[in-house]
């Protein structure tokens, strides 16, 4: 039997996994400054990476610095209502494939902030960096090496009951982040219409979107494109 006859699990794995990345514009936002980015994002066809570098603590709270990222998440339409409830009701989701191959996004390495590897890492991490501070070409490659881990690995207590709303424990990563099943990716991408899933607003503002793209000629592709409400996300 060839590759491509063979069905796709995630089409019986609903609950599992999913065939789309979702990113969400809500995030301490209010909900007009939520649907302003996000027709940035779709007026420009970009999803751009954050302006803040991304940031990993290691155990002994030692910062390891990461390239800037863009941030989406792989959760299942069913399962979105913790996520939105902390990154708010506006998002657009791309075809995981297209995310992939296009737009170079890979998942998150998560990490146990007490691991005992991940202390041994540090240490093995520190006695690199000083072995190495007097060759020039092994630095440049090592700070590289070490913006690596810090764009695509996040560190939190697994063992922690999640929590939406403290913002203490996510400064300290001592949150549970793993149910968020986050994929980054370090590049920009200027994606295309058929890169896009779908469009989620909440119904007060679903109209407003409908008219965005239908006012802008260059998005005429995204008429086809479905707009859900995040009432949905609520009732399903």
């Amino acid at each position: 039997m060839s590759p491509e006859s063979h069905p796709d699990l995630a089409d019986f794995l609903q609950r599992f996994a999913t065939k789309v990345l979702w990113h969400f514009t809500g995030y301490n936002k209010t909900p007009d400054k939520a649907f302003e980015i996000l027709k940035a994002i779709i007026g420009n066809q970009t999803l751009k990476v954050s302006l803040d570098y991304q940031r990993i603590k290691m155990p002994s709270g030692q910062e390891r610095i990461g390239w800037p990222a863009a941030c989406m998440c792989d959760i299942p339409f069913k399962d979105l209502r913790i996520h939105t409830c902390r990154y708010g009701q506006y998002g657009i989701a791309f075809k995981k494939n297209n995310a992939i191959i296009r737009g170079h996004f890979n998942p998150v390495f998560y990490i146990q902030h007490d691991f005992h590897l991940f202390k041994h890492s540090e240490a093995l991490l520190n006695k690199f960096d000083n072995e190495h501070t007097n060759n020039a070409v092994n630095n440049k490659e090592l700070h590289e090496f070490l913006m690596l881990i810090g764009t695509y690995a996040k560190r939190s207590d697994l063992t922690r009951a999640i929590s939406i709303t403290d913002v203490n424990v996510d400064t300290e990563q001592n949150n549970n982040f793993y149910y968020e099943r986050e994929w980054r990716s370090a590049y920009e991408w200027k994606f295309q219409k058929d890169d896009v899933a779908a469009i989620l607003v909440p119904n007060f503002h679903l109209e407003a979107m409908k008219q965005f793209i239908n006012s802008n000629t260059h998005l005429n592709g995204f008429n086809g494109v479905p707009i859900i409400s995040h009432e949905m996300v609520e009732l399903l």
